[in-house]
């Protein structure tokens, strides 16, 4: 499905979308599962830290549920994530039965993604750096797979759109799809957010969005890699592969503040720089500072670093008409006149894992959750705050909306290494 870019109006993207779909009819979910306990294959795409860990949330969210494929670029990350998850099993009775990834099932290479969905998953985890996210969710959706998709699903416009493309062909299809957004899974957060819907802040008048952290990881290339594969290793380092610590990391703050404010930001005025990183490779920056507008004329200031020896901030502050709400650290809470402290829930699990028992539980009610458009909004505001701060320029929704600018290379297999310099505000990005 080919878009057509005039017609990509912020009033066409917002158009309302369902997020919770009724079963009708037979669907993928009735036939493998439905509303009962049979079981679900999982397979996974990426490896690393965070797919190894979204593999062990998925397995440890319902009964009967089973990891039978592996895939990444790298072989040796499939076989130490499988080889931490077998250790795990011999000390959990309830992953014992879980783990059946047998060696023909384990693949290796830039086409690993096609080999996990086609081995007959019902539930494929999308782990990889998100430049990958758009091809890989288009080829699950193509499949008939129920997805997780790592926030954020792009690194650049071109790659939003795609996934903007494929919703109503998801919904058609009766396919799921579960965002890396876990912090909409933390029951006393919704709490909070409810609370501030419902007026107990008064007017909301502004807020702040902070990812202020210290070093970040960096990883030397090793004896015999090309240059593409040390850039897939050192992912974290390039733009197209991770799309910015504001696009990768903070996003997650960004996307609470849009949940508070049922809406995306309508602009984007921002500044950053690379003052840290400087002889480490790579183009990406080591601070951001953006600020946002809504529609209604509420701003928000964000923040994001990656500097060590730097104090550590991360959250979301609120400043409403009747008080102040925070989510920083451990504190949930308004302060002011309708003072309250939102406390965890006793049956909270651990929210990358909650989000995975949200998703399953509701499959098997005969539900389909689908969180593609929030997932699409936050990251495209995020790549929105990233384009204002490279260029040193005002950045409209309906100019990112529409950029033509693509970072990731048109054919990734043929990619030779090369990566773009590190953005100067003030020249032009091409």
């Amino acid at each position: 499905m080919k878009l057509d870019k005039e017609t990509m109006t912020r009033r066409r993207f917002l158009k309302t979308s369902t997020q919770v779909t009724a079963l009708a009819g037979l669907s993928i979910a009735t036939q493998a599962y439905g509303a009962n306990n049979d079981r679900i294959r999982v397979g996974l795409v990426g490896c690393g830290g965070r797919g190894t860990g979204a593999a062990l949330d998925a397995l440890m969210a319902g009964p009967n549920i089973e990891l039978v494929a592996m895939g990444d670029i790298f072989r040796a990350k499939v076989e130490r994530s499988l080889a931490r998850l077998s250790r795990l099993k011999d000390n959990n009775k309830a992953l014992q039965t879980s783990i059946k990834v047998k060696p023909d099932r384990c693949f290796a290479g830039l086409d690993a993604y096609k080999e996990v969905i086609d081995s007959g998953i019902d539930y494929v985890l999308l782990c990889t750096p998100p430049g990958f996210r758009p091809e890989h969710i288009e080829y699950a959706v193509k499949k008939g797979v129920h997805i997780f998709a790592e926030k954020p699903c792009a690194t650049d416009s071109p790659g939003v759109r795609r996934i903007l493309a494929i919703e109503k062909e998801m919904k058609r299809k009766g396919i799921g799809l579960l965002s890396g957004f876990n912090s909409r899974h933390v029951f006393h957060y919704a709490d909070l957010v409810k609370a501030i819907h419902s007026g107990e802040l008064g007017d909301v008048m502004s807020l702040y969005a902070y990812f202020n952290t210290g070093n970040i990881w960096y990883r030397e290339r090793e004896d015999g890699m090309t240059l593409p594969e040390y850039h897939f290793h050192n992912w974290f380092h390039v733009d197209w592969l991770c799309g910015d610590h504001i696009v990768e990391q903070h996003v997650h703050n960004l996307d609470l503040c849009n949940w508070i404010m049922r809406a995306h930001p309508v602009k984007a005025y921002g500044m950053g720089g690379r003052q840290y990183h400087t002889d480490r490779g790579g183009n990406i920056y080591d601070h951001f500072t953006v600020e946002f507008e809504y529609e209604n004329g509420i701003r928000m200031t964000s923040m994001c670093r990656q500097i060590k020896g730097t104090d550590t901030k991360i959250g979301e502050e609120i400043i409403g008409t009747k008080g102040r709400g925070a989510m920083v650290g451990r504190k949930t809470q308004i302060t002011g006149e309708n003072a309250k402290i939102f406390r965890e829930h006793p049956e909270q699990h651990e929210s990358h894992r909650q989000e995975h028992i949200d998703f399953i539980a509701a499959l098997r009610r005969g539900e389909i959750l689908n969180d593609t458009r929030f997932l699409c909004e936050s990251t495209l505001t995020a790549i929105m705050g990233r384009e204002s701060a490279y260029t040193g320029k005002h950045v409209t929704w309906d100019e990112i909306l529409n950029s033509d600018l693509q970072l990731s290379p048109p054919d990734i297999a043929e990619w030779d290494g090369s990566i773009r310099p590190v953005p100067k505000p003030g020249m032009l990005r091409v």
